[in-house]
């Protein structure tokens, strides 16, 4: 992920508020954290393969906070339509 666009694109953060957005046919890529724990993003790594939704896993939850402009680590960021 850009980490200077993030904060310009609408989004979702978050493994449960992306897997809602991702079952409502709005997200169109997603980026999940490498050094997260994998229980809580497997739901959506299979949702995103059934769907055909491309994932990034090339940045680390503390990065992908930061991209998104938040003050907390994220596991998971949608990039919505």
């Amino acid at each position: 992920m850009s980490l200077e666009l993030a904060g310009n694109v609408r989004k979702t953060v978050g493994a449960k508020q992306t897997l809602k957005a991702m079952k409502r046919n709005e997200v169109t890529q997603l980026y999940v954290a490498n050094d997260c724990d994998e229980q809580v993003v497997a739901p959506l790594l299979a949702y995103a393969e059934e769907a055909g939704i491309a994932v990034d896993r090339s940045n680390t939850m503390a990065e992908l906070g930061i991209a998104c402009r938040i003050k907390v680590k994220a596991a998971a960021v949608g990039v919505l339509k």
